[in-house]
């Protein structure tokens, strides 16, 4: 029987990449397509099925996806097995947001990006999750390449963990990595320009795994010297229960990221209905569409007069709540698994 495999660069615990290997995996079984799951490197914390590239056998005939997101040198013999390939392009961050806080991660990310148009030519089937890395994979030399959405499963968004410390005020929640590209320099910068003149009571929820210890420690000083250290804080990577509540007792999403492949928070905020203030950048707006009250990041001032409005305006927030369950129909489970499905059919021939 036909295999489907997939090989990503290194799987952990929370990050997007590995979540969509996971539900491709689900998907593929339950169309009766058996494969591995494997990666570079595999963190002991995933416990997602994950196993070790080394450990790929893949027989003639079956089909690898590789799931480009960073580059690994131990992918490169993927490239030369006789199988049938399918790359998705999930983007990798320009290395220039990297050289001044890790040099080594910036050197990974340059190589991946100068590598990609090798992957592109190597693949059978090029496929981006988004308009926006669909565009680069072109640039790379597969001018056949289109664009397949992330699975998005609002089933997982069903279960709440334990909800974030409580308070009288509301919550400003801030999902993505700690990364110098996600700007949580701008967003402390604008909360705390919101609590200061509209907002005393206000709160800020950072969640997500850190580029690196040493620029968590950045991030926590520039809360401290906010103003408005005491009402951030900073809860790392959540379990999917865990963000589930932590969405569920948000006031808004905020996002002043400059860079972005896709952003999941987007549709996870849409699901629990709460209102996103964000930067246009990269794919967000595709994903974003008009469910979002967009912002250049330019003026703290004008990010903290958008908070309110996101926050005090009933009416505003009801909008944004109608246009964003329209949204989530565009990423609907079935669209996007039938998408998926066809993709794979294609690719193995």
């Amino acid at each position: 029987m036909t295999a489907v495999h997939q090989v990503l660069s290194s799987a952990g615990p929370y990050d997007a990449v590995s979540v969509q290997g996971v539900l491709w995996r689900r998907l593929l079984r339950e169309r009766g397509l058996g494969g591995g799951d494997y990666a570079a490197s595999v963190d002991p914390r995933a416990r997602t099925g994950f196993r070790l590239l080394k450990e790929l056998r893949a027989e003639p005939g079956d089909l690898v996806v590789i799931r480009y997101s960073a580059y690994s040198s131990k992918l490169l013999p993927v490239l030369a097995l006789p199988n049938p390939k399918l790359l998705v392009y999930h983007n990798v961050t320009p290395p220039r947001y990297l050289w001044n806080h890790h040099a080594g991660v910036a050197v990974a990310c340059a190589v991946g990006r100068m590598q990609l148009p090798r992957f592109a030519r190597a693949a059978d089937l090029a496929v981006g999750d988004s308009d926006f890395n669909t565009a680069e994979l072109r640039e790379a030399g597969a001018p056949h390449a289109r664009t397949l959405p992330i699975l998005f499963d609002d089933a997982r968004l069903a279960e709440r963990g334990a909800p974030p410390a409580s308070g009288a005020g509301p919550l400003v929640l801030v999902v993505s990595r700690l990364a110098p590209n996600k700007r949580h320099d701008l967003a402390i910068a604008a909360f705390a320009a919101w609590r200061a003149e509209r907002a005393p009571d206000a709160r800020l929820l950072v969640v997500g795994e850190p580029l690196s210890p040493s620029y968590r420690l950045q991030l926590e000083q520039i809360a401290a010297d906010s103003g408005a250290g005491a009402a951030i804080a900073f809860a790392g990577g959540l379990s999917q229960p865990d963000l589930n509540a932590a969405y569920g007792a948000a006031d808004v999403l905020l996002s002043m990221s400059e860079h972005e492949g896709f952003s999941v928070p987007l549709l996870e905020a849409f699901h629990f209905g709460v209102p996103v203030v964000a930067r246009p950048s990269g794919a967000m707006p595709e994903v974003g569409g008009d469910a979002v009250l967009w912002d250049t990041g330019g003026d703290v001032a004008v990010t903290a007069e958008l908070l309110e409005l996101a926050v005090r305006d009933p009416g505003l927030r009801e909008e944004l709540a109608r246009r964003g369950r329209a949204r989530l129909e565009q990423f609907s489970y079935e669209r996007t698994a039938a998408a998926t499905l066809h993709a794979v059919e294609e690719a193995l021939g």
